[in-house]
């Protein structure tokens, strides 16, 4: 499969997408306001264990405190300094994640600095090629430390890899030497830029070309190229055109698209994407898609097509935590395995390693997707001001039988007038201007008049006494 890498960076924001024979497959934004912390390692000061939950809140420097599972392992205690490494970004109110096993990532290989074992990629399945990684991990494996032999190594000559973990080696000495002069809490390490990051851990035989728009980005891309030798033959490429990379490979529309609940599927039918505070929920819909044959077949055409663009969108946007899928009822659980099987196949290649649950008698599946940092959803998009991330607003009629109903009590007040100004969004004293106020005049005996003011949040409105009353 041909593959490419693009990538735009700026001062303020880094933009990755990886196309697959030119669609595109994956999309990460970074912005320079909002830092990604994955990676970043730093020596933190306990300020508190809660044994309760086995957990511990690590002050970085930062906002917000980290939270530091210690499972059976409680030997911290408030004020005590503690090495970590950043394993999910914050979210919302929630501070960042960290774990104490400290890695450092190369594009073949893991150095464990704090921990003594050797492992092998599982999706390297050949025996022999199997041993010689181990055997060449023996050899390089520092001591003490632990190595764990990543995908891309298979078939890489011996030093390649010696390359590869010296280099992280390197890295793992400076922390430790800034450690050792630090006072909590104090930064110590952070992951390359996303541009270098993404290319080292996206970059396989597959990848046929790397573009990227910025020259300093570019430099450092090429200088980390030189190092990885043994991986395929890929183009780097300067972006020199006026027109946005993204744009200029076609990718346009499809970034465009990324907030629409909606998704459109070949043969008619379509998904609706919605998020909860909890999880993703995904529907299956048939849409105009008729089929030619029987019902069941007519399902499960649509229920296998939905299957392989759910691994797609996720894949895409980035959603993680736990997703619920609700596809069109099947009858058979020979035909409920099959769809199972296709979303499996489908998450082949998505490092985010999603796991599928069984499917219920009802249609639902369940899937799991590690979440490491922010979904694109989140990095994008605010919650609209209006709605406050609802998704709605009153409806116009509601609002009037409010407005009504504030009316009619202020009529029942003693000495009352009845000259009556309604103020509230354009929206809906235009409603009420076309549809109401002749027949609220002649049923409440009294003049009642709308005026527009685009500075009020659409269900907000005030009534006033136009004769010199209080009003509402």
């Amino acid at each position: 499969m041909a593959q490419q890498i693009i990538i735009s960076s700026t001062p303020e924001e880094v933009r990755m997408g990886l196309l697959d024979n030119g669609i595109l497959q994956e999309f990460l934004v970074e912005r320079a306001m909002s830092a990604h912390l994955v990676g970043s390692i730093f020596l933190g000061r306990v300020n508190n264990v809660v044994k309760g939950i086995q957990a511990a809140f690590v002050d970085i420097g930062l906002n917000q405190n980290a939270f530091l599972y210690l499972g059976d392992a409680g030997d911290l205690t408030e004020g005590s300094s503690v090495m970590i490494q950043i394993t999910k970004d914050p979210r919302g109110t929630k501070g960042p994640t960290a774990s104490r096993e400290i890695t450092f990532p190369g594009h073949y290989a893991v150095l464990f600095p704090l921990a003594d074992s050797i492992g092998i990629s599982r999706k390297i399945t050949v025996d022999a090629e199997r041993d010689r990684l181990y055997e060449i991990a023996e050899r390089l494996k520092p001591e003490g430390m632990g190595i764990v032999i990543r995908t891309e190594a298979e078939g890489i000559a011996e030093d390649v890899l010696r390359m590869d973990i010296e280099a992280l080696l390197a890295e793992w000495q400076v922390v430790e030497a800034r450690a050792k002069l630090a006072k909590a809490p104090a930064f110590l390490h952070r992951e390359l830029d996303l541009p270098v990051r993404m290319v080292r851990d996206y970059l396989t035989k597959d990848v046929e070309e790397v573009v990227v728009d910025d020259a300093g980005a570019f430099r450092r891309i090429e200088a980390l190229l030189e190092q990885m030798r043994g991986v395929g033959n890929a183009t780097l490429r300067l972006w020199d055109k006026s027109e946005d990379v993204f744009a200029g490979y076609g990718q346009g529309d499809v970034l465009a698209s990324l907030a629409d609940r909606r998704v459109e599927l070949p043969n008619g039918g379509y998904l609706v994407i919605d998020h909860t505070e909890a999880m993703t929920v995904i529907d299956v819909n048939s849409g105009s898609y008729s089929g030619k044959s029987s019902l069941e077949d007519t399902i499960m055409e649509i229920n296998r097509q939905a299957a392989q663009e759910i691994a797609h969108q996720l894949r895409l946007r980035d959603i993680g935590g736990i997703i619920v899928v609700d596809f069109i009822d099947m009858h058979s659980d020979e035909n409920r395995q099959e769809v199972l099987s296709v979303l499996e196949n489908a998450f082949i290649g998505d490092k985010m390693r999603p796991r599928v649950q069984d499917i219920t008698v009802l249609n639902l599946v369940e899937i799991t997707r590690k979440k490491s940092r922010q979904n694109l959803e989140a990095v994008l998009y605010s919650d609209c001001p209006v709605c406050n991330g609802s998704g709605r607003v009153q409806s116009k009629e509601a609002i009037a039988l409010e407005i009504k109903r504030r009316i009619r009590g202020l009529l029942k007040r003693q000495g009352s007038a009845k000259d009556i100004l309604v103020v509230a969004h354009p929206l809906e004293a235009g409603y009420l201007q076309q549809n109401l106020l002749k027949d609220w005049n002649r049923e409440l005996a009294c003049h009642i008049s709308a005026e527009a003011d685009a500075t009020l949040h659409v269900e907000a409105f005030m009534i006033l006494d136009n004769s010199g009353g209080d009003g509402t």
